[in-house]
């Protein structure tokens, strides 16, 4: 809906004339003729004064509708295949509905993550460390704020400037990562449901990775243990089919020797 549309729907719902509001804001009626038919538009300085008239906020007149906006990028994300094993398409189609919606906090996030899903050799570095500060300064979003400074934390580690991923590390609040737990825990019905599969699935990939952590820092002996401790709990895991995509995604990643990189 443009603005001209939004005008006169809001002057017939206050029941007055063209020739009354133009009264109200020093100009002709036929200046107000022309915003609603579209032939023009009001100057950007007019915008408050028709909000105060009319009793609305300026998100209001411009038809500004965040929850519609929220699930075009959600579905843009769907879209994008996120998660699919090609992050490169989906950095290529979240790049063209960034010309959509720039600056948008989400896109920029899941675009970051897909940047370094490809930075295996590091040379995406700089472009990861620009576009994470870019999304700091813009973000009001505690989750996207907290997957920021998780990237960064993770780039600056493998880049061997530990002083900045302690900077981002100790950013990231210490109970973040229990939300889908306590989630679980108050909710019922669906929402506890998505919530408790979160939960279980984050702790299945933490726990691989906690195990891995600790076999880089072991000796041979040791070493030879943590396989067979990491492979018996995916053979448990294994066994119920809830689990078992991850559990075998997780087994690959372990016989590779390419858990998370941002753990490696």
């Amino acid at each position: 809906m443009n603005i001209g549309v939004k005008i006169r729907e809001l002057r017939k719902e206050k029941q007055i004339t063209q020739e009354q509001l133009a009264e109200y804001l020093h100009i002709s009626s036929q200046a107000v003729s022309k915003w609603e038919t579209g032939a023009s538009s009001p100057d950007i300085d007019m915008l408050p004064k028709l909000a105060v008239y009319f009793g609305t906020s300026l998100d209001h007149l411009l038809d500004f509708d965040q929850s519609r906006i929220d699930a075009a990028i959600g579905e843009i994300i769907r879209q994008s295949g996120r998660g699919g094993g090609d992050p490169a398409r989906s950095e290529a189609y979240l790049r063209k509905a960034l010309e959509k919606y720039p600056n948008n906090d989400l896109l920029l996030t899941c675009i970051l993550e897909d940047m370094q899903a490809q930075n295996g050799d590091g040379s995406r570095n700089a472009e990861i460390l620009e576009i994470g500060e870019r999304i700091l300064k813009c973000t009001k979003d505690d989750a996207n704020r907290v997957d920021v400074y998780r990237v960064l934390a993770e780039t600056c580690h493998s880049m061997g400037e530990q002083a900045m991923a302690e900077y981002y590390l100790e950013k990231i609040p210490g109970l973040f990562f229990m939300y889908d737990e306590i989630a679980a825990a108050v909710r019922s019905g669906k929402k506890r449901l998505e919530n408790a599969g979160r939960a279980e699935r984050l702790c299945i990939d933490k726990l691989l990775c906690m195990l891995w952590m600790r076999r880089e820092e072991a000796a041979p002996k040791e070493k030879a243990a943590l396989d067979r401790q990491a492979h018996e709990m995916l053979d448990f895991f294994r066994r119920y089919p809830i689990y078992l995509s991850i559990a075998e995604a997780m087994e690959r990643a372990w016989d590779e020797g390419t858990i998370p990189e941002g753990y490696r």
